[in-house]
């Protein structure tokens, strides 16, 4: 099954909307030439990165983790051990090269994203 580029742009963008509720995070993507990452989050102090997100709108992933080449070349350039990446409806946990991928659809991801927002939004107005 091929994906829609158009499609996977609006999945990136939902999910980066439910983020942006959060008037205490800054979300950040991570550019370089040989590649990208989607989402990192960035330790406030030291500015490093602490885990990160790659958002995907289809299943090969689950089925091809090791494609993932700069996922990977980012978790082991920074230390980092895992990271979530999203599908279309697969998910479970792959693991490569001794780096923990976790999957999750990227419609569960986004919801809970945007549930636990909410419930840490009343949190700190209690």
């Amino acid at each position: 099954m091929r994906t829609d580029p158009l499609i996977s742009n609006m999945v990136e963008t939902a999910i980066y909307a439910q983020w942006l509720h959060r008037n205490w995070f800054i979300p950040y993507y991570a550019h370089w030439a040989k590649g990208e990452v989607d989402m990192v989050g960035l330790d406030d102090k030291t500015q490093a990165p602490k885990w990160a997100v790659e958002i995907k709108w289809g299943n090969k992933c689950f089925d091809h983790p090791g494609e993932l080449k700069a996922l990977l070349q980012f978790l082991r350039d920074n230390d980092l051990h895992s990271a979530m990446v999203t599908t279309l409806e697969k998910e479970g946990v792959e693991e490569v090269d001794g780096i923990r991928l976790q999957f999750v659809p990227a419609a569960v991801y986004a919801y809970t994203v945007g549930r636990n927002t909410l419930i840490q939004k009343q949190r700190r107005t209690i």
